[in-house]
């Protein structure tokens, strides 16, 4: 990606007139990227302090914004090829993840503090929502492991006795206590856990836990409950949670036939990450990436 940091650098265009979401700054097969974006990228980069009045952008944080917008452009054209896409209540229970980590407002504060809007942080994050969905798609489709793969890694691990049990579990979440008891009722009954935009109707998957494993935050009367039971509302810092047992796992003793699924995803899994670089460099490498190097260059002007 060195040499298409080079290229764009190299490439310019007369600068266009505008509002900083109006100013095209390069174009990826066709998709704009605006200078604004360019400024949020390398925000972002610093962690959001200090902010662009306080200390304009270098060369280097400006090259490092277009190099992860031009992949981001070219991984999200993608996933749209592949039909990824994202839910408004996906988007809302990650964001409602982020407002777990804060008291009350406290998230608004911070967004504040950095200088940015709600609006433009939601859809910062939808965009981030999107590449990580379209580039798991992408990785999912150019890597795999064969049954012979995993049964020699079933071998290596050589586990003997029996496997604890285990459940899987879904989080909820929600902005009050009154809310979550009522979608417990409605999850009891059968129904959809969200209502009036409360949750992502799909919640979030937390993984798979032995009782040893279990985090402390989880409420531990989850290993009584029946497959597809629900927890009573769990309240942190202004928001309440559900946790429903979406899968039960007895003990047993391991298998190739009861452990190839973990053993296929933990391999797959070790192989994503490089064959999503492969991926992304080839695709790159056949892109028409085209950038308005004067403008950008008048973006670092005065600055080291």
């Amino acid at each position: 990606m060195a040499a298409l940091t080079a290229l764009l650098w190299a490439c310019s265009r007369e600068p266009s007139k505008g509002t900083d979401a109006g100013i095209v700054v390069a174009e990826v097969d066709g998709v704009p990227i605006v200078l604004r974006d360019v400024k949020n990228e390398v925000l972002s980069l610093r962690g959001y302090a200090p902010s662009l009045d306080t200390h304009g952008p270098v060369r280097s944080e400006v090259s490092e914004a277009i190099r992860l917008l031009v992949e981001r452009a070219i991984v999200l054209k993608e996933g749209e090829r592949r039909g990824v896409a994202l839910s408004p209540s996906d988007l809302e229970a990650e964001v409602n993840r982020f407002r777990a980590d804060f008291p009350p407002g406290g998230l608004e504060k911070a967004l504040l503090q950095a200088g940015m809007d709600m609006e433009t942080w939601k859809g910062q994050l939808r965009r981030s929502l999107l590449y990580r969905k379209s580039a798991e798609a992408i990785a999912a489709s150019v890597v795999d492991a064969t049954p012979d793969e995993v049964e020699e890694a079933f071998r290596k691990e050589g586990k003997t006795g029996a496997r604890p049990e285990r459940i899987r579990v879904r989080q909820y979440l929600y902005d009050s206590v009154e809310r979550a008891a009522a979608a417990r009722e409605r999850l009891r009954d059968g129904g959809s856990p969200g209502g009036g935009g409360e949750a992502s109707s799909e919640g979030i998957d937390l993984g798979v836990f032995s009782r040893e494993e279990l985090p402390p935050e989880l409420p531990g009367e989850l290993f009584d409950l029946p497959e597809g039971g629900v927890s009573g509302p769990v309240s942190r810092e202004g928001a309440a949670s559900l946790f429903q047992v979406t899968r039960k796992e007895s003990a047993h003793a391991p298998t190739v036939r009861t452990e190839g699924a973990r053993i296929r995803a933990s391999i797959v899994s070790a192989r994503r990450e490089a064959a999503f670089r492969g991926w992304l460099t080839r695709a790159a490498a056949k892109s028409k990436v085209r950038v308005n190097a004067q403008l950008l260059g008048k973006l670092v002007e005065g600055n080291p």
